[in-house]
């Protein structure tokens, strides 16, 4: 059941701390045509342009194709750098790090560290389900999260090959080279070394949030057609905790710092840079947009010609 997951599941469960939320009502159209946005900022520096790129890390085809000022950007980049690589992950090793980190040794098991609550919860969500519990005996509670999130995201009829990264990727040819700003190993890492208890309230949310993920996406991908980054804080300041601040902490927060200084090198070079991220590291009051805004950098939402 892991192991069909085990390269997309990362980006899976990373998303599903955005995106359960309401959002408001959309006014009417307005009758005169304005500029539409995209989840695309324009970051300058005395010696360079670099784009940042908000992603969704799973798609369908309504979302193609995308505007053709984005698509420009890229063509014109010599580097595209996204979070990892999947064309380039090594499956093998991936697995060999879930193993690793991931499952529990002899003599111990799954069930002797969850919570009445959470063992209670879990049997009902795979019963209801038709989930084999006994599978999952020997998995830490933050690879069951991972594999009940994957499974709910790919029954709701979602495609990791449609997300915004791939697409780029897929595009993507010499001269051009692609960057990496993290690995899989370190991703897998930042969950894996979270407390029992932060896995235990990642457990209990993605069970609690499978049932509605169909409606959860579609309100996700409401909030980023329309390029509009409040709405989709709106979706990340009402629950993006999923009941672990801390865990939210280490996914989103402290991730933007790093990623910000790479982008930062990228900055002070001079090649054009094309960056794919997902959505929610780049807005917000501690996103990479204002990170770099603080370091004295322009930086801009990019503002599309109107249809």
């Amino acid at each position: 059941m892991l192991k069909r997951h085990s390269i997309q599941a990362v980006w899976i469960l990373l998303l599903a701390f955005l995106g359960v939320a309401q959002m408001q009502a959309q006014q009417a159209a307005p009758a005169q045509p304005k500029p539409r946005r995209f989840l695309m900022w324009k970051a300058t520096s005395p010696t360079t342009t670099v784009y940042l790129v908000g992603s969704i890390h799973v798609g369908d085809s309504g979302m193609y194709p995308l505007p053709r000022e984005v698509e420009a950007a890229f063509a014109a980049a010599k580097v595209l750098t996204v979070e990892i690589n999947i064309k380039n992950a090594d499956q093998a090793k991936a697995m060999a790090t879930v193993q690793q980190l991931g499952m529990y040794g002899e003599g111990d098991s799954l069930t002797k560290h969850l919570s009445k609550e959470t063992a209670a919860t879990l049997e009902d969500y795979c019963t209801r389900h038709g989930v084999p519990r006994k599978g999952m005996e020997q998995l830490k509670p933050w690879v069951v999260a991972i594999t009940i999130a994957a499974m709910s995201w790919q029954q709701a009829g979602e495609d990791p090959s449609l997300g915004i990264d791939m697409h780029f990727l897929n595009e993507s040819k010499p001269p051009q080279r692609i960057d990496e700003l993290e690995t899989m190993e370190f991703q897998l890492s930042v969950i894996a070394n979270s407390t029992e208890e932060e896995q235990q309230n990642m457990l209990l949310a993605v069970m609690r949030d499978g049932d509605k993920t169909k409606e959860m996406i579609k309100r996700l991908q409401a909030a980023y057609v329309s390029g509009d980054p409040d709405a989709l804080q709106k979706i990340m300041d009402e629950e993006t905790d999923m009941g672990s601040k801390s865990l939210t902490k280490k996914l989103l927060d402290d991730r933007n710092v790093t990623m910000a200084a790479k982008i930062d090198e990228y900055l002070k070079g001079k090649e054009p840079v094309f960056v794919v991220v997902g959505a929610a590291h780049i807005i917000g009051d501690k996103g990479i947009a204002k990170i770099l805004r603080d370091k004295g950098y322009k930086v801009d939402q990019v503002m599309l010609e109107a249809k």
